[in-house]
């Protein structure tokens, strides 16, 4: 998302490094330390004493919540609030400028409409901690994002040498689930049998986010389903539930649409159970809490439509497509092949 509002809207986005971040959080529990050697200290009675903790030492359990708790303090201090959707962003908004901070532990992203607020939130950031400065982002979680002439964000895994056997590759990615992280037309990297869980990339979700798939995922179902139906309602739910927290963060980052999410689902059935509330005898066994589809559906919270199955462009995660369909959908998708990255 904050790479989204850096290339669509043209905001900076700028990365520091909080330098020895666990030391910074203020204990609430008594902890005692023994002395380290070369510092003994002893009482009126010539007994060793032992040290009093005050602050947070790397290797204490509490030292992460702790330094979260300093941090959040001081970023409320200073005008922000807690996101409810997302626990490590903080939004401030004023009459002149939005302004937003993402935090993962001792890495901050901070990223908004004026340059100017960003450089004195840094500078008053500096003032209460110690940090490194890393200019504008470009490594974050170990995937690297680098922004070509025209303004569009390449994001990828350290660059190395290419493979030359395909099935390796292919095991390789199957393997490594966190590549397709930035790299959604690789998450199929091999089908596993079964019935597959289907998050699909939103059409109306992208659409109110510039068009730009920002959620995606592909595994198998952790339960059995008897029917296509019933595998389709279960990616429906898993697919409302990704919406619902998606809209409530877009309402926190001021980016409200008027138009209602579309879920698009290629199956008519799993479409007519979303839209019609009396449960068929054949869907009676079907768990309680899935049919909060419908429930959002009856609200006006989200509108389910069908999509013929040569139109999904979910199906780039679950199956494998020609070479026609599988550029087809990637191009729909806006996702370009790392070959012609540098084209862009």
């Amino acid at each position: 998302m904050a790479l989204l509002l850096d290339e669509r809207l043209g905001w900076q986005l700028r990365q520091v490094n909080m330098n020895n971040a666990f030391l910074n959080g203020d204990l609430v529990n008594e902890v005692f330390m023994q002395q380290p050697p070369g510092y003994i200290q002893y009482d009126s009675n010539g007994k060793s004493s032992v040290c009093r903790l005050e602050k947070a030492l790397y290797g204490f359990r509490q030292a992460p919540h702790a330094w979260f708790d300093k941090l959040k303090r001081f970023l409320i201090s200073v005008g922000f609030i807690i996101s409810k959707p997302d626990a490590s962003l903080f939004v401030r908004v004023t009459s002149d400028s939005t302004l937003y901070v993402l935090v993962y532990v001792d890495d901050i992203i901070i990223t908004g409409s004026m340059p100017t607020s960003i450089h004195y939130f840094v500078q008053q950031l500096n003032k209460e901690f110690s940090l490194k400065d890393m200019g504008d982002f470009y490594y974050f979680l170990w995937i690297e994002a680098t922004r070509s002439s025209t303004g569009s964000s390449t994001i990828s895994k350290d660059d190395g040498d290419r493979m030359c056997d395909p099935i390796e590759y292919k095991s390789l990615v199957s393997a490594l689930q966190y590549v397709v992280l930035t790299c959604l037309d690789i998450a199929y990297a091999m089908l596993t049998g079964g019935w597959i869980l289907m998050i699909s990339i939103l059409h109306q979700v992208t659409v109110c986010i510039l068009v730009t798939p920002v959620s995606w995922c592909s595994k198998k179902q952790q339960v059995v389903s008897r029917s296509t139906t019933e595998a389709k309602y279960q990616s429906l739910a898993a697919a409302t539930s990704d919406v619902t927290w998606l809209i409530s963060l877009l309402k926190e980052l001021q980016l409200q649409s008027a138009d209602t999410p579309n879920i698009w689902c290629d199956n008519s059935s799993a479409v007519a159970v979303a839209a019609n509330p009396v449960v068929h005898s054949k869907f009676k066994h079907v768990e309680l809490d899935l049919f909060f589809v419908q429930e959002k559906v009856a609200n006006g919270f989200v509108i389910v439509g069908e999509v013929l199955a040569c139109d999904q462009v979910a199906d780039i995660l679950t199956k494998s497509l020609s070479v026609s369909f599988f550029t087809r959908f990637r191009h729909l998708l806006q996702v370009l092949p790392i070959g012609k990255m540098d084209e862009c």
